[in-house]
């Protein structure tokens, strides 16, 4: 599990400064425009001029007008306008359906007995609101606000170490859901011009809300029975108190990208980030 952790986030931070930085270039350079000025505009004000001047100089007004047309040089003005960022390329939004699974192999690290996502035909989804920052280079990156609801069904848990101990196994009813901030990066690669394939990594950190409640296994039954699920357990229950307030975990994501006019996206991804998940999302790009 460290592995993953390590390669997903290697992967994004290379991403990351492949997309954000090259060397020798600058975010917002200013940038010189010349502009060309009409003189005519000030012809009317000239010529208010003209006749004062014609007296001493012998010339008439029409003389005068004809050999400013043939005489005066063209004016530039430079003018300030800010450069096009040499990097960014656009922006986009999306909304997400993510549905969500733990294979029980995985829990079985830990638990000898255990509850799940997604049990009873009962399946565990989440939402996300998605900013993607997109670059000129193949890359974007991602910045996501997500709620997935982690609630698993009711059942017996009993920790590895003490499978041999069945009596110390609790039921846990729970109803925890996830908040978390996300950040990755993907490598963009297109296909054809409207449909696209990315993969990529990054990272999530976030607070878990809910609560749960344990109830202790019946002794009795727990001595003699094979399936601890076929056990009642006690009436009285306590609070649970072992899950972390807060915690996190790396990402890693594929998925393929369809775009419609230019500006509407549909994206199917799908990818590791402490369960596995399939997201399907709708948006925006501008």
């Amino acid at each position: 599990m460290k592995h993953i952790h390590l390669l997903s986030l290697l992967s994004a931070g290379m991403l990351f400064a492949a997309c954000a930085f090259i060397p020798g270039s600058a975010f917002a350079q200013k940038r010189i425009e010349l502009v060309d000025v009409d003189l005519d505009e000030n012809t009317e004000s000239d010529s208010e001029h003209a006749d004062y001047d014609d007296i001493f100089t012998g010339r008439n007004h029409a003389d005068s007008e004809e050999i400013a047309h043939e005489t005066s040089p063209i004016t530039y003005i430079q003018t300030e306008t800010p450069a096009e960022n040499p990097h960014v390329k656009g922006h986009g939004l999306q909304l997400g359906l993510t549905f969500l699974g733990i294979p029980g192999y995985i829990l079985d690290n830990w638990f000898s007995e255990h509850g799940n996502v997604w049990e009873n035909g009962a399946v565990n989804m989440g939402y996300s609101l998605d900013y993607i920052l997109r670059f000129k280079r193949p890359c974007e990156m991602r910045f996501s606000l997500s709620w997935v609801n982690a609630q698993t069904g009711d059942d017996y848990w009993l920790d590895k170490n003490y499978s041999d101990r069945p009596q110390l196994a609790d039921y846990v009813v729970q109803n925890f859901s996830v908040i978390s901030l996300e950040v990755a990066a993907f490598h963009v690669v297109n296909i054809v011009e409207q449909f696209a394939f990315y993969y990529g990594g990054g990272g999530w950190f976030g607070a878990i809300v809910g609560d749960a409640k344990t109830y202790a296994i019946s002794s009795k039954c727990a001595a003699n029975a094979d399936d601890l699920s076929a056990c009642r357990h006690e009436p009285g229950s306590v609070p649970l108190t072992q899950m972390p307030p807060v915690m996190g975990f790396a990402i890693l994501t594929l998925g393929f990208k369809y775009t419609i006019a230019d500006l509407i996206t549909l994206r199917a991804e799908g990818g590791f980030k402490g369960y596995f998940f399939g997201q399907f999302g709708v948006g925006v790009e501008f």
